[in-house]
C-alpha cells in the first residue's frame, strides 16, 4: 500500500511541475507573444498541417500580405536570433532542419519555386495574371 501511495504522490508532483511549466516538453506550439512569420503562403500552409498533440492548432491563421524577398532573407539573418527557443521548436516541427531552409529559384515561367535540402521542389509563387479591362 505505502508503494501505491509513493507513486500516486510522484504522479501527481509530475502534473502539478507540468502545469508550472509555460510549456510541456510535448507542445510544439507557438508562443502567443511570438507568432509565425511566414514569408510565402506555403510556408503557413505547410505549418497549419502539423498540430500540436496535446492543443491542435499551433496558432491562428492571418491575412497574408506579399513580403519582398528582401524582407524574407533578413526573417533569418535579424529576428530568428531573438525568438525563444519554444518558437524554434514549433518552428523546426512543421520544417525540419534536414529539409529546411529551402533555397528560392525563379523559373522562366515567371513561378518561384523552393527548391529542399533533399532536391524535391514545391511551388512557391505563381506569376500574377494579368488584369482583364
Amino acid at each position: 500500500m505505502r508503494v501505491q501511495g509513493l507513486e500516486k504522490r510522484i504522479e501527481r508532483a509530475e502534473q502539478a511541475a507540468k502545469a508550472q511549466s509555460k510549456f510541456s516538453p510535448e507542445c510544439i506550439c507557438f508562443p502567443a507573444d511570438e507568432q509565425p512569420f511566414f514569408g510565402l503562403p506555403i510556408e503557413e500552409q505547410i505549418a497549419m498541417k502539423v498540430k500540436c498533440p496535446l492543443h491542435g492548432d499551433r496558432f491562428a491563421p492571418t491575412f497574408h500580405i506579399y513580403v519582398p524577398k528582401w524582407r524574407r532573407d533578413n526573417e533569418k539573418k535579424v529576428r530568428w536570433f531573438r525568438l525563444s527557443p519554444q518558437y524554434h521548436k514549433a518552428w523546426h516541427a512543421g520544417f525540419p532542419t534536414d529539409l529546411w531552409p529551402a533555397e528560392e529559384e525563379e523559373t522562366e515561367d515567371g513561378r518561384t519555386i523552393l527548391r529542399l535540402k533533399d532536391g524535391s521542389t514545391l511551388v512557391a509563387l505563381e506569376p500574377a495574371r494579368p488584369r482583364r479591362t
